[in-house]
């Protein structure tokens, strides 16, 4: 297994990647894809006290 620390994904740190090629009869064909990014943790501003505040906030909603 690895030893390293399992890192939560955070809704607010997404990617959108967006794809482009060719279909058979030569048409453009675009490929969207979402991907959460990692939690920053401590760096990140809305991380207090071992908690997301973000997502605090988002569960009181």
């Amino acid at each position: 297994m690895n030893d390293k620390k399992e890192s939560r994904l955070c809704p607010f740190r997404r990617s959108l990647m967006r794809n482009h090629k060719r279909a058979a009869q030569g048409d453009m064909q675009e490929t969207y894809t979402n991907r959460f990014g990692h939690c920053a943790g401590t760096s990140c501003m809305a991380y207090k006290n071992g908690h997301c505040l973000r997502l605090e906030k988002s569960e009181e909603l």
